[in-house]
């Protein structure tokens, strides 16, 4: 099946250069003999006309429907792009944040702050300190990069939550990935008005002055605010099915064997293999001929 799909992807390549180099010998032979081709060319478009005239109403029904079809395709193509796009920021913020990865800003900040203790000269603690206030300052601005990701992500979920009773589980699932709020006033946080996770940055930078282990492990610990966020949107992006995120039923999405929701699970499935899994053969052919 897959060596098909390629196979048809060559086929139609080698079929449409050799169509293209037969117009164009033929257009030039016509001009070296003189040959006027105006009427036939008329006489092609009116043929053309009548034929849509006379199958007019079926025609016209015909593209309405499929117009419908593809408009709610798209739509639906669309909410999965932005959906995968907010639940991956947010993942990417809160990993910046999450003291056991990899180049977390608290790791930086402590090695920063042990260089200034380990500095002797007024150059180097100079030098040390500037790197401390830098760090601090990065650790400000992942927290500040993190509530503008999860508000997003919440937001978005929300304006959604019609489409599935799966989208409603999810928001309500980040929504639970924040501490208690008295835990997140002692480093800064809380929430406006509208509901949105804001950051006092005095408070903020104030509390990492004069408690930092609190910013740590309330932020970035084990049970912390970007474990928990990260986590659930990665369980998220792992096991929830597009059908369902999509709120539309696996006949339906079945229905059309090429359509926008089928080409999203198709580049996702293939994103998502090895580059030499044997199904992304098939993948990779049923891309191809997608973009034919």
């Amino acid at each position: 099946m897959a060596v098909s799909a390629v196979s048809s992807y060559g086929t139609n390549n080698v079929y449409q250069s050799w169509v293209d180099n037969a117009y164009a010998d033929k257009e030039k032979l016509e001009k070296e003999l003189g040959i006027d081709t105006s009427d036939s060319s008329d006489t092609k478009t009116s043929s053309t006309s009548g034929t849509n005239t006379t199958s007019g109403s079926s025609s016209s029904s015909s593209t309405s429907t499929s117009s419908t079809s593809t408009s709610s395709s798209s739509s639906t193509s669309t909410f999965l792009l932005n959906y995968k796009h907010n639940l991956t920021s947010l993942e990417s913020a809160s990993e910046k944040l999450r003291y056991g990865s990899r180049n977390n800003v608290f790791s930086k900040y402590e090695t920063a702050m042990k260089d200034l203790q380990r500095a002797t000269t007024d150059e180097d603690k100079a030098s040390a300190q500037a790197a401390v206030d830098k760090a601090q300052e990065e650790i400000i601005s992942a927290v500040k990069d993190f509530a503008k990701a999860y508000n997003s992500a919440v937001s978005f979920l929300g304006s959604n939550s019609d489409r599935s009773s799966t989208v409603v589980r999810q928001l309500n699932s980040l929504k639970n990935a924040l501490t208690t709020e008295d835990a997140m006033a002692r480093i800064g946080l809380s929430f406006d008005k509208s509901g949105n996770l804001q950051v006092d940055e005095d408070k903020l930078k104030k509390t990492l002055n004069e408690n930092y282990n609190s910013v740590k492990d309330i932020m970035g610990g084990q049970f912390g605010i970007a474990e928990r966020a990260a986590s659930k949107a990665a369980y998220i992006l792992d096991h929830a099915s597009v059908e369902k995120i999509a709120g539309v039923t696996e006949k339906e999405s079945k229905a059309n064997s090429i359509s926008d929701l089928d080409d999203f699970e198709i580049f996702s499935k293939f994103a998502l293999g090895g580059a030499y899994n044997l199904t992304n053969y098939y993948a990779v052919g049923s891309m191809l001929n997608t973009l034919v």
